[in-house]
């Protein structure tokens, strides 16, 4: 059972490294993504284990798949519960903490924009407890506020090492004039 595992584990963690530059890879990340959830995890999302910090990655693009069709849930696994991480979103706003990190994926949720996010030009860099990537996340087929909307950002995510696995502690990208908050609505120092 063990090396049936170990094999299962390193099939869906090397999917993260087929993404070549310039290409879509969310349908790899989430099928990697699913794969490691089934085999790292009990009933309870807090317990899944990121082993590898690719393997956190594709579990956020997984779960940022997840937003767009209208659930937030995928985030409770990958994100760390802190009150020090942090969200600079495409709303052009600052979510600090873990209850404004997920509230505010759960407000993209109920937009139910649709579509998918890939990740194109992947950089990881990884030391002994934390780490980041940086990416293009490239959004097609969305609708947002009754519009036809392709998106397209820059995006940083740092990554910190929680005990035996990688957790996501920050989220940056560009702003969305789609997304961004309601005139006369401050964001967020």
């Amino acid at each position: 059972m063990a090396t049936a595992r170990n094999a299962a584990l390193a099939l869906a963690a090397s999917t993260v490294f087929l993404c070549a530059p310039g290409s879509g890879c969310a349908g790899r990340m989430a099928a990697g993504h699913m794969a490691r959830k089934a085999l790292t995890s009990d009933d309870s999302a807090r317990e899944v284990r990121y082993a590898t910090m690719a393997d956190a990655h594709a579990a956020f693009y997984s779960a940022l798949n997840g937003v767009c069709t209208g659930s937030a849930d995928g985030m409770e696994t990958v994100w760390s519960h802190g009150t020090d991480v942090s969200d600079f979103g495409p709303d052009g706003r600052s979510h600090l903490g873990w209850n404004a990190v997920i509230e505010q994926f759960r407000k993209e949720a109920a937009m139910k924009m649709g579509g998918t996010v890939t990740c194109v030009d992947v950089r990881m860099v990884e030391g002994d407890g934390f780490g980041f990537t940086t990416c293009t996340e490239v959004g097609t087929g969305m609708v947002i506020n009754g519009k036809p909307t392709a998106l397209r950002f820059r995006s940083t995510n740092v990554f910190r090492k929680e005990g035996a696995g990688w957790r996501l502690v920050h989220h940056h990208t560009d702003q969305a004039a789609p997304m961004a908050a309601p005139s006369g609505s401050p964001a967020k120092p």
